[in-house]
C-alpha cells in the first residue's frame, strides 16, 4: 500500500469512528434542542437560539482562525518546541481577543438586549452566554491541538462525549426543575468549564503542554488572519438569519425557524466526520502535490455523497411530518423552512471537503473572498425577505447563500488547480442516485404511513438503494476497496458482491 492510500485509510478509519460519535453528539445536541423547545414556550426557545447565535459569533470571532491554523502547523512540525509553540501561538492570541470581545457585549449589553430579546430573564441569559465565550475559545483551541496530533479518540471523548452529554443532562435537570429559560445558559458555562480541564488534561497526554517552546506568530498569523474574518463570515451565515428574526419578528417566529434548522444540519453529519482527520492529511499531501490532495478529495466526496442523499430526501419528502414529531405540532410550521433549509445543506456536504482542500492548499484568501460574497448575499436576501414573509424568508436567504457559497468555491478549485470532487465514474453516481431517488420519494409518499418507525425504515431501504445505483452505474473506483476493507474488518463480515464491482486499475 503506498503512502498515499495509507493517508486515506486513515482518514476513512477516522471518519468511521468520528462518524459514530458525531452521530451519539448530534443526537445529544438535537435532543437538547427538543427538550428546550418542548419545556420553553416557542418563544422562549427564540430567544434561547438568539443567545446561542450570539455566544457562537463571539466565540467564532475570538478563535480567529486558529482552530484551523493549529492543526495545520502542528501537522507540519517534528520538533516538540515548535509543536507546542504553534499552540501556545493560538491560545495566547485568541484568550486575549475573547476574553476583550466577552467585556465588549457585557458593556453592550443595554443597547443590544432591547433589540433582540423581549422577556424580562433577557439581560442575564445574554450576559451568561457572553460570558462563556472565551471559556469556549480555550475550549477548541485544546480541541484544535489535539487534532493537530491526528488523535481521534481524545476529540471524540471531549467534543462528542462529555461535553454535549453532560451539557444535555444538565438542562433537562434545570428545565425540567423550572429554573427557566436562564437554566440553558448556566448549562453552557457549567458544562465548558468543566470540559476545558478534561481536554487539557488529555491534551497533556499526548505532549507536555508545560516546557520549552517555540512562538510562530507572524507565520501562523499570516495563514490566519484571512480565517478570522471567514470564519465569523462563515459563522453569520448560519447565525444572521436567527439574529435579524429576533430583530424584525418576534420571538415565538424565531423558534419555530431553531426548530427546523437544526434538523436539516443532520446533513453535515457524514462531512463533518471525514473532515476531522482531512484538513491535518491533505496539508501533508499538499508537499507531495496537488493530485494528492485531490484523488483524496475525490474518494471522500462521493461516499459521503451516497450517505447524505437517501437522508436529503427523507427530509425533503417529509418536512412537516418530521418536524410535529421532534419538536412538536406547535412547531409544525416550519416544515417548509425545514425543506429549504435542507437543500442549502445538502450542497454545502454534498461537494466535499472544498474549504479544507483550499486551506491545505494554503489559499485561505479564497475562502474570505466567497464567504464575504455569500455573506453580504445573505444579508442582502434576509433583509428583503424576512419584512415580507418571516422565517420562510430566512430559509430561502440561508438555502441561496449557501448554494452560492459552494459554487464559489467550487469554480476556484477547479479553475485555479483543476481540482474538481468528481471524476469521469463518480459523475454517474452524483447523476444517478438523486435522479433516481428524488423523484421515487415523492412517488411513494403517499404509500408511506406517516409514523416515526416508517419514516425510519424509508430512509434505510433508501440507503441501500443509493448503494445498489452507485454498484449498478459502475462508479466505483480503485481505492474503492480500502473503504470496503474497513467496512469487513469492522463489522467480521466479506462484501464479495461489492467487490465484483472495484475495477482492478
Amino acid at each position: 500500500m503506498n503512502s498515499e492510500q495509507g493517508d486515506l485509510g486513515k482518514i476513512l478509519s477516522s471518519a468511521v469512528f468520528v462518524f459514530i460519535a458525531t452521530m451519539a453528539s448530534s443526537a445529544a445536541k438535537l435532543l437538547e434542542r427538543v427538550v428546550i423547545g418542548r419545556l420553553l414556550t416557542p418563544g422562549g426557545y427564540g430567544e434561547f437560539s438568539v443567545a446561542l447565535a450570539v455566544f457562537t459569533l463571539g466565540a467564532t470571532l475570538g478563535a480567529a482562525g486558529y482552530t484551523q491554523g493549529i492543526p495545520r502547523f502542528m501537522a507540519r512540525f517534528d520538533d516538540l518546541e515548535d509543536v507546542r509553540g504553534a499552540w501556545l501561538t493560538g491560545l495566547l492570541f485568541t484568550t486575549g481577543l475573547s476574553v476583550l470581545i466577552a467585556i465588549v457585549l457585557i458593556l453592550g449589553a443595554p443597547i443590544i438586549v432591547p433589540q433582540l430579546f423581549e422577556s424580562n430573564e433577557a439581560t442575564t441569559l445574554f450576559v451568561i452566554f457572553v460570558i462563556a465565550i472565551p471559556v469556549y475559545v480555550v475550549y477548541t483551541i485544546g480541541v484544535a491541538a489535539i487534532r493537530g496530533q491526528e488523535n481521534t479518540m481524545y476529540k471524540v471523548l471531549t467534543s462528542n462525549v462529555f461535553y454535549p452529554g453532560f451539557r444535555l443532562a444538565l438542562v433537562s435537570v434545570l428545565l425540567a426543575s423550572g429554573v427557566g429559560i436562564v437554566a440553558t445558559g448556566f448549562s453552557y458555562l457549567f458544562t465548558l468549564l468543566i470540559t476545558v480541564v478534561l481536554t487539557y488534561a488529555l491534551l497533556n497526554r499526548l505532549f507536555p503542554i508545560r516546557g520549552a517552546f517555540r512562538l510562530h506568530t507572524r507565520e501562523m498569523t499570516t495563514f490566519s488572519a484571512p480565517l478570522i474574518v471567514s470564519t465569523i463570515v462563515g459563522t453569520l451565515l448560519t447565525r444572521t438569519d436567527t439574529l435579524m428574526l429576533g430583530y424584525f419578528r418576534s420571538s415565538a417566529e424565531v423558534g419555530v425557524y431553531n426548530a427546523a434548522y437544526p434538523l436539516a444540519g443532520v446533513l453535515t453529519i457524514a462531512g463533518g466526520a471525514v473532515g476531522y482527520m482531512y484538513l491535518p492529511v491533505a496539508s501533508r499531501l499538499d508537499s507531495d502535490g496537488h493530485s494528492s490532495v485531490e484523488h483524496v478529495y475525490e474518494i471522500t466526496t462521493k461516499w459521503v455523497f451516497v450517505l447524505l442523499v437517501p437522508l436529503f430526501v427523507t427530509l425533503l419528502v417529509f418536512p412537516d411530518q418530521i418536524i410535529s414529531i421532534v419538536f412538536g405540532s406547535q412547531y409544525a410550521a416550519g416544515g417548509s423552512a425545514l425543506a429549504i433549509v435542507a437543500i442549502g445543506f445538502f450542497t454545502n456536504t454534498a461537494v466535499g471537503r472544498n474549504k479544507e482542500t483550499l486551506s491545505a492548499l494554503g489559499e485561505t484568501s479564497v475562502i474570505l473572498v466567497s464567504n464575504v460574497v455569500a455573506f453580504v448575499v445573505n444579508v442582502l436576501l434576509n433583509l428583503f425577505l424576512i419584512p415580507r414573509y418571516g422565517f420562510m424568508g430566512a430559509a430561502v436567504a440561508s438555502a441561496g447563500s449557501y448554494v452560492l457559497l459552494n459554487a464559489t468555491v467550487y469554480v476556484f478549485l477547479r479553475y485555479r488547480f483543476g481540482i474538481t470532487p468528481f471524476t469521469r465514474r463518480s459523475r454517474r453516481a452524483f447523476i444517478a442516485i438523486p435522479g433516481v431517488l428524488v423523484p421515487l420519494g415523492f412517488g411513494v409518499r403517499q404509500l408511506v404511513p406517516v409514523t416515526l418507525p416508517m419514516i425510519m425504515l424509508f430512509t434505510v431501504s433508501f440507503a441501500l438503494l443509493a448503494v445498489a445505483i452507485a454498484l449498478a452505474v459502475r462508479s466505483l473506483e480503485p481505492d474503492d476497496v480500502l473503504l470496503v476493507e474497513l467496512v469487513e474488518n469492522h463489522a467480521n463480515v466479506r462484501l464479495g458482491f461489492i467487490r465484483k464491482y472495484i475495477p482492478e486499475q
